[in-house]
């Protein structure tokens, strides 16, 4: 045995249970450079690095003593002259027939086993880059596609919009026109050749005035609506409370009480927000129910809410100013409050009007990219609530 130990092409050494070396074959003897029976009484701790050496004493061993068996350890031994070698080492504790106990341990020097692992290292790093730069690829694809389809859907904004124009025109003289002449005709027919017709014909004729006249102004209402474009002027900080205060004089003589409370500020377009308010106090003073003492109140406040309306599993919250616009009037079924903004929507076709003031409204806090939402109670009031974000 003796003579197979000293041919093993590795490192064999004995340790007893002072884990002091009792034996090393001429593998390891050459390997540490101690010379030969040089490193015999001394502790294993002399030929272990720092590291290992801790390794050793809080791990190893104990498992050795535990366990019995190690197999596949990575420790470093330390030369006589410094130089540090990487090894893997199997041990196994066994006692002789008196019970003194014995560590064998088998060393193999691994030196390509850092290169190896830096290899690994630099290869999974270069997966990594790799993958990396597939991901911000397929990212630039996708970023290309959208900024393709934001293009396709502006091209085809700009050719609604030149659409509109075109319609905006036509209203404004090939149809206002023949109407003005109708209306124009019909008014002196009335006034002055009444007596040669019938009263059927009378009312007839009085109808066609009626009619033309609504029809007048409904065009001129939907060239209002459709050629409504945002003001060129610059935003600016608007206090609400003022300006709502501003609006609400409007009506004072409509015997409606006003309550105003503070309303927060926000940029933007002065004008416009003022022609917002009076969309909705007139709505409020229109639908009013009769018999009852008719009040409006207006609050605001901060509200924190999700900026994305419409994406799918998109969050952003953000700072609105919130304003709500309340009335005790005739109210309507909650179920048409999204229709009530709807173009020449009326839910009372009796009510003054054609329906364009809350579809008005809702262009301008869409120009202020805001929100606005009506809820509402049959023979209880309305309440409008409009959102405005806080930054731009």
């Amino acid at each position: 045995m003796q003579e197979i130990a000293m041919l093993i092409p590795g490192g064999l050494i004995t340790l007893n249970t002072e884990n002091e070396i009792i034996y090393l074959n001429p593998f390891a003897d050459q390997l540490l450079g101690y010379g030969p029976g040089a490193l015999v009484g001394k502790q294993m701790d002399v030929v272990l690095t720092r590291a290992s050496r801790i390794y050793f004493q809080t791990h190893l061993y104990p498992l050795i003593a535990l366990g019995k068996l190690a197999n596949e350890l990575y420790l470093t031994l330390q030369t006589q002259s410094g130089v540090r070698i990487p090894v893997l080492l199997n041990a196994i504790r066994h006692e002789d027939a008196l019970g003194v106990g014995f560590t064998y341990l088998c060393l193999m020097p691994v030196y390509q086993r850092r290169q190896y692992e830096q290899e690994l290292l630099a290869s999974k790093q270069a997966a990594e880059q790799a993958l990396l730069r597939t991901d911000e690829l397929m990212a630039l694809q996708q970023l290309e596609q959208h900024q393709a389809e934001m293009d396709r859907q502006v091209t085809n904004l700009k050719q609604r919009n030149d659409e509109l124009e075109q319609f905006g025109r036509i209203i404004a003289h090939d149809l206002q026109e023949p109407l003005r002449k109708i209306n124009l005709l019909a008014s002196a027919l009335n006034q002055e050749d009444t007596n040669r017709l019938s009263s059927l014909g009378q009312r007839g004729l009085k109808g066609i005035v009626r009619a033309s006249t609504r029809l007048r102004q409904l065009i001129h209402d939907l060239q209002i609506y459709f050629t409504f474009e945002p003001s060129r002027s610059t935003d600016e900080s608007v206090d609400l409370t003022e300006l709502m205060e501003q609006a609400v004089a409007t009506y004072s003589s409509t015997g409606i009480r006003f309550e105003i409370a503070s309303l927060p500020t926000i940029v933007g377009n002065r004008a416009e927000l003022l022609s917002l308010f009076g969309h909705l106090l007139d709505n409020a003073v229109k639908f009013r129910q009769l018999g009852r003492s008719s009040v409006v109140a207006i609050s605001g406040s901060v509200v924190s809410q999700n900026r994305y309306q419409t994406t799918p599993d998109k969050y952003q919250y953000i700072e609105y100013a919130r304003i709500l616009v309340s009335d005790n009037g005739i109210g309507f079924n909650n179920q048409y409050r999204e229709e009530v903004f709807g173009i020449l929507k009326k839910l009372d076709p009796h009510t003054p009007g054609i329906g364009l003031g809350l579809s008005l409204a809702k262009k301008i806090v869409e120009r202020h990219h805001g929100i606005i939402r009506a809820d509402s109670r049959e023979g209880q009031g309305t309440t409008i609530t409009l959102l405005f974000p806080l930054i731009s």
